[in-house]
């Protein structure tokens, strides 16, 4: 019988891939120019692109196929 050792690790990240991060990227440039101004976006679209832009980096570290 084998014994399992006690000090797996349950919880492990990693860096997101190549196509999430430049759709974060992209998302977030675009909702923080839309939020200051600079692009005509609705203010509650771009707050929308940052949020899905922070969303989408940290199921990025978390999942592994994302």
């Amino acid at each position: 019988m084998r014994r399992r050792n006690a000090r797996h690790t349950v919880f492990q990240t990693r860096a997101p891939r190549k196509g999430t991060l430049i759709v974060a990227c992209a998302l977030y440039v675009a909702g923080l120019f839309g939020y200051l101004g600079w692009l005509p976006l609705n203010t509650d679209l771009s707050v929308a692109a940052l949020t899905v832009a922070g969303g989408l980096l940290i199921l990025g570290a978390l999942l592994r196929d994302l």
